[in-house]
Parts: structure tokens; C-alpha cells; sequence
């Protein structure tokens, strides 16, 4: 039985993992693709944006796609259409079908991401499916982190391209064992009516529903605040503090590592503690972490104070994520995949909002970043208090 779990959890780890790999391995090819395609930086970092943008529209249509004609169908088609949307990227004759593939790519990929929170909705419920969503974290937080340094070390073999194909051969493997080793979860008599009109009013339903609107507003802003810290973390540690790319490479895996831990210990937690209790811990460590970076800023400190306030703000959101996740999700019985849509588009717009905001108001000090932080995380705790805490 525990071996069936593990392999459920590395499985569907892998599918929602789809998201980050498509973000994240391609990035070091940035240069490569802007000489070969005779691009602007602006346009080839627009290729990142519309596979954002994809990914956050994607979720919202495949998880509705996936509460009327069940969990495995809907996965298996957008697994197969991200096999062959990275096919077009590694194909790509000009920029411009490069951005529009990238689109398509995060529009399926998004079905690995969505689906496998579905699934694990109903299969699992209270702590256990808290426990479940800090696993499927610690197989989904590796991913970014290796991401990059795959991408580089594919292109030491081969060019840009050859990351895409990569990513198709991937999607291969998973969509054999998809095939072969997901049941459907989904039953027949709990399938939501189809219809454009019937799906607008679920989301409606969503957005009215108080205590899940408060844990989705509590994750989207704790992922601004995470998506702020990757946007700003580079400038200010290597510009402010002199950091070399490879030192700061080992910062940044550092801060990782505590998001990934401390989702380990909410897992670990969870059923002996309360999740709503280990959410305000989670809110408390953040707090901590948004102060004392403002506090840095301020007085000038040193490099050390400033990583011990980054990482207590990584290690937060490795407590506040499977617990808003799971709280919100058992907030509904029906609809698991539009609820998951919903969630996975807060944090994505939240996200894009916060990250930019960064650059535009400076990266020359350290307070534009601690500000923006610490702002997005009073806000996730504030939405709590407001609209989901228990009386």
C-alpha cells in the first residue's frame, strides 16, 4: 500500500513538476535563443510571459474540463498536446512562432499541475490530504531548483532546441505512465454538468465561497511574495552585496532547501497539529522574515542578516502553501478541479503582478524589495483573519 502511495506521489509530482520545468529549463539558453533568432532581450523574455500566461488560462480551462469528463482523459489529451507544443518549440524558425508555441506549451503543461491537485482532492481528505499536498511540494519544489542547472547542462550537449525535445521525451514518459498506472478518481455521479454557462457558475460559486476566497487570497499573496524575493533576490544580493553568480546560486539553493524543508515538517505535523494553527505559525515566520529584511534595509546590515530574513521568508511559504492548499480544497466536496484552477490562477496573477513591481521600484537598495514582501504578507495574513480564520 505505501509503495502504491509513493509511487502515486513521485508520479503526480512529476506531472505538477510539468510547470516549473517549462518556466524554469529554459533559461539559461536565453542568450543562445536571442543570437540564433536574431531577437531583442524584450522578445525573448516575452516567450517566458506567454508560457505564464498560457499556464494561468490553461489551468482555469483543463480543471473545469477535468470536474465534467473526469481526471484522466483531460490529462491524458493535454499531456499528449504538450508533447507536441515542445516538438513546435524545438522547431521554431523565428521568435515570434517561439512565443506563440510557448503559449501552447504552458497552456497543456498547465493540465499536470491542475489535475494532480484534483486527484489528490479525491482521494484524500483533512490531514492526510495535507500530508499529501506537503509531498507532491517536496517533489514539485525540487524541480525549479534543478531546472536550470539541467538546461545548462543540456546545453553543454546540444543547443536551445534541445532542451524542448527534452521536455517532449518527458512528456512521453509521463504520459505512458499516466496511461498505465492513474485510475480515474473521478466518479460519474460526482461530475459537474458541461456547459460554458454551468462552468461560470461554479467559479461564481468559488469566488462567493468565504473561507476558500480567504485561503486562495492567502496563497496568491504569499506567491507574490515568493515570485517578488525571484524576481529581486539577483539584483540585490549580487548588485547591493557583490555576490558572484556562483555564491549566490548557493544562496538561492539554500532558501530552497528551507522551503522544502519546512513543507516536510508541515507534513510531518499535520494531524498532530491543527492546519489552521500551523498556518499562523507560517504567518508568524513570514512576518519575521518581511520585518527583519525592512529592518536591514534600514540600518544598513550585513549580508548575513539579510539571508536569515530571505530564508525565514522561503521557509514560510513551505508552511503556509500545503496548509492554505489543503484548507481551501476541503472547503469543497464538488468541483475540486475548478477550485484548483482558481487557486493555481491566483498565485500565477498575483505572482506576475508582485515581480515586475520589484524593478520598477528600484533594485539600487534593498527596501523597494523588503517592502513589497513584507506588504504581500501582511496582506496573505490579513485575508485569513478576514475571511477564513475560525470562529
Amino acid at each position: 500500500m505505501k509503495e502504491k502511495k509513493w509511487l502515486l506521489v513521485l508520479l503526480l509530482g512529476a506531472l505538477t513538476a510539468m510547470v516549473p520545468l517549462t518556466i524554469d529549463m529554459y533559461l539559461p539558453a536565453f542568450p543562445a535563443i536571442q543570437s540564433e533568432l536574431d531577437a531583442s532581450t524584450s522578445l525573448v523574455q516575452l516567450s517566458l510571459t506567454a508560457s505564464l500566461l498560457g499556464i494561468a488560462i490553461g489551468q482555469l480551462v483543463i480543471g473545469s474540463l477535468s470536474d465534467v469528463y473526469g481526471r484522466k482523459k483531460p490529462l491524458m489529451i493535454s499531456v499528449t498536446l504538450f508533447i507536441i507544443a515542445s516538438f513546435l518549440c524545438a522547431f521554431a524558425p523565428n521568435i515570434w512562432f517561439l512565443v506563440i508555441f510557448r503559449f501552447l506549451q504552458g497552456l497543456t503543461g498547465a493540465g499536470g499541475i491542475v489535475i494532480g491537485r484534483s486527484i489528490v482532492r479525491d482521494l484524500y481528505e483533512g490531514y492526510e490530504l495535507t500530508k499529501m499536498y506537503a509531498l507532491l511540494i517536496l517533489v514539485m519544489g525540487l524541480a525549479p531548483i534543478l531546472a536550470p542547472v539541467i538546461g545548462g547542462g543540456l546545453l553543454a550537449l546540444t543547443s536551445w532546441r534541445g532542451i524542448f525535445v527534452v521536455l517532449s521525451v518527458l512528456g512521453i514518459l509521463l504520459l505512458i505512465m499516466t496511461i498505465y498506472k492513474i485510475k480515474e478518481t473521478l466518479d460519474e455521479n460526482q461530475r459537474s454538468q458541461a456547459g460554458l454557462k454551468n462552468s461560470l457558475m461554479v467559479f461564481r460559486g468559488l469566488l462567493k465561497h468565504k473561507r476558500y476566497i480567504g485561503f486562495a487570497l492567502a496563497q496568491g499573496f504569499t506567491a507574490a511574495a515568493l515570485f517578488s524575493y525571484i524576481s529581486g533576490s539577483s539584483f540585490v544580493l549580487q548588485g547591493i552585496f557583490d555576490l558572484s553568480p556562483q555564491i549566490y546560486g548557493l544562496v538561492f539553493g539554500l532558501n530552497a532547501m528551507g522551503f522544502i524543508g519546512m513543507s516536510q515538517v508541515t507534513g510531518r505535523l499535520a494531524g498532530k497539529v491543527p492546519e489552521e494553527k500551523i498556518l499562523k505559525v507560517g504567518f508568524l515566520v513570514a512576518l519575521i522574515g518581511g520585518s527583519s529584511l525592512v529592518v536591514a534595509s534600514m540600518i544598513e546590515a550585513s549580508l548575513l542578516f539579510v539571508i536569515f530574513g530571505l530564508f525565514l521568508v522561503t521557509s514560510s511559504t513551505g508552511l503556509i502553501n500545503p496548509t492554505s492548499l489543503s484548507l481551501a480544497m476541503q472547503t469543497q466536496d464538488r468541483n475540486a478541479g475548478s477550485a484548483s484552477a482558481l487557486l493555481g490562477l491566483f498565485q500565477f496573477v498575483f505572482g506576475g503582478i508582485a515581480a515586475p513591481l520589484v524593478g520598477v521600484a528600484g533594485t539600487t537598495t534593498l527596501l523597494p524589495l523588503a517592502l513589497i514582501i513584507l506588504t504581500c504578507q501582511a496582506l496573505s495574513a490579513l485575508a485569513f483573519v478576514i475571511f477564513a480564520r475560525s470562529e
